[in-house]
């Protein structure tokens, strides 16, 4: 034998399956069948001894026989038996599954018609979980399950004259009834004429938890979309 104490399908005395289903994995150290204890126990719980990482496992031990016999709870650090990813590694399957967008923009005055130069620019995304957030994926394995939620943190958008503003909200849509106001939230006026290309790059933030209570982030990501703007000057006829 390969010094294993199980082996896959394995039913003859002294050699046990690797694993046995609703029981758990084979750890060889222990001669124990290990899986994560689901639910979790509070962190309150004396079991945790202190611990805030990790998580509890529930080691079901063999006798001779080929059934286990006792079943206790212990903290780990890490699985035992490492059959399966990481939290961190699912929380990277879910985010690769997750469709993050760039801003579906819109502004006033709208792509292609002709702005005014020193007049208010509006400037918005329309809200969606793949254009603003929040948005979660799930990815699990083994007992383990994690969640990951991604939503933007901020829009930057470079006007094309030099000038970036940064809006921490989707932005406000324009309407006729307010005039010639400011936008309460992502505006912008054009002290020159042109046209301008506008982009705007969405920052969005991702974090992740799991069942065992671990969390974790994702580095940022970036999106950027575009749109024109037209200013030009104010004609009086006379």
């Amino acid at each position: 034998m390969d010094g294993k104490t199980c082996a896959t399908g394995a039913t003859h005395s002294g050699q046990w399956p690797c694993k046995l289903d609703g029981v758990g994995d084979f750890d060889d150290s222990t001669r124990c069948y290990v899986r994560l204890t689901d639910p979790q126990p509070p962190k309150s719980d004396p079991i945790w001894a202190g611990h805030t990482d990790g998580a509890i496992y529930t080691f079901a031990c063999m006798a001779l026989t080929n059934t286990p016999t006792t079943s206790h709870m212990e903290w780990r650090g890490s699985n035992p038996v490492n059959t399966g990813p990481t939290a961190a590694e699912l929380a990277q399957q879910a985010f690769a599954r997750m469709r993050l967008d760039g801003a579906k923009i819109g502004s006033a005055p709208p792509a292609g018609a002709k702005g005014l130069i020193g007049m208010p620019v509006w400037l918005w995304t329309e809200q969606t979980p793949q254009t603003w957030g929040p948005q979660s994926m799930t990815a699990a394995a083994g007992g383990l399950s994690v969640t990951v939620t991604a939503k933007v943190t901020n829009i930057a958008w470079s006007m094309g004259d030099g000038t970036t503003i940064t809006c921490t909200k989707p932005g406000t849509p324009y309407s006729e009834s307010l005039g010639k106001a400011d936008s309460p939230d992502c505006g912008h006026r054009y002290t020159k004429i042109g046209n301008f290309t506008v982009t705007a790059t969405s920052t969005w933030t991702v974090e992740w938890v799991a069942n065992t209570g671990q969390t974790g982030t994702i580095p940022d990501t970036t999106r950027t979309s575009t749109t024109t703007a037209r200013i030009g000057e104010l004609q009086v006829v006379n």
